[in-house]
């Protein structure tokens, strides 16, 4: 049978259309096979993560014991306990870990202390969080009312500040999200982003030396772990010392460090010490532990708060995940 040339181009055309169809189909299939497997793998590594970094918890509380067991009186920023770094090869990927103290850092939850089971302003942590922000050149009245409204996201009751906002404003209509206030201490330092106060300063400036710790009173500093360019976060702690005196007592803390307070004030007797807003402190009981898994193109990270009770027990006062 003869077949004109024009059906030829017809068959040809509808051969190569279907090979088309087919080839997208087969393509979806395997794009939506790929999908699975990689979200598969991902729900794997993000469930096997968080038992690795509890185990890396455990290890790192049992270090920080151990060093504690004896009555550790100084610490110091070049411990061995800060310089090891934990590093694990795991089947498709690498766990790296490290210790740090965490009480170089002014603890925004400072502006309040526990009162009968209440929390109330803490004048001396207020004094010093304002200091620190004054450094920054940030306007005085706007940190009189991010603190005024700190306040009030914080306390239990249900009445403002002079500045402060409470939960008619949170749930109002022209507030978005519409949420309540937290009436509890803060628990990370992006919970700052949630007053509305808080958008008139630079976020990159603010977290430079503030940190979030889930306890109240003032911050616990060890001086002997504080580092060059940790001078505005000293000065602000103590109330009658300029920026440049507190540049010195960094520049001049020993390699040994420091060993209690009357040492300290034999070194520099123009300060005093003894009105710090902050208690002064020659070790840690507050540490992070930071752990990261890397693994192709995946990254799972996670900080712990690690809490030294009476300088024997440790455990875990805060954890940030940051899953797939």
């Amino acid at each position: 049978m003869y077949i004109k040339n024009k059906d030829k181009g017809v068959i040809l055309i509808s051969v190569l259309l279907i090979v088309l169809v087919l080839s997208a189909i087969a393509m979806s299939i395997g794009n939506n096979f790929l999908l699975a497997f990689k979200r598969s793998v991902y729900q794997d590594l993000e469930s096997n993560s968080l038992e690795l970094f509890k185990n890396l918890e455990s290890i790192s509380i049992q270090k920080i014991e151990e060093k504690n067991r004896f009555g550790a009186q100084v610490l110091t920023k070049d411990d061995p306990l800060f310089k090891e770094t934990f590093y694990f090869e795991l089947p498709n990927g690498q766990l790296y870990a490290q210790i740090s103290d965490a009480s170089n850092c002014l603890n925004i939850n400072s502006i309040v202390s526990l009162s009968n089971n209440k929390y109330v302003q803490n004048p001396r942590g207020i004094s010093a969080f304002k200091k620190l922000l004054m450094y920054q050149e940030f306007d005085e009245r706007n940190i009189d009312s991010l603190i005024d409204q700190m306040l009030d996201w914080i306390d239990q009751d249900n009445q403002p500040r002079g500045g402060g906002l409470e939960d008619y404003f949170y749930t109002g209509p022209l507030h978005s999200p519409q949420q309540y206030t937290s009436k509890r201490l803060f628990y990370d330092l992006s919970e700052l982003k949630n007053l509305p106060a808080f958008r008139l300063f630079n976020w990159d400036k603010v977290i430079s030396h503030l940190c979030s710790i889930p306890l109240p009173g003032s911050s616990r500093i060890n001086i002997n772990t504080l580092k060059e360019g940790d001078a505005e976060l000293l000065s602000s702690l103590l109330p009658n010392a300029r920026f440049n005196e507190a540049e010195m007592i960094i520049a001049n803390i020993p390699r040994e460090g420091f060993v209690d307070l009357s040492q300290l004030m034999m070194e520099f007797p123009s300060i005093n010490f003894a009105n710090s807003e902050s208690s002064i402190f020659f070790t840690s009981n507050l540490f992070s532990i930071k752990s990261e898994i890397m693994s192709e193109d995946m990254e799972i990270s996670s900080q712990s708060i690690i809490y030294l009770e009476n300088n024997k027990n440790g455990y875990i006062i805060s954890r940030t995940y940051n899953g797939l």
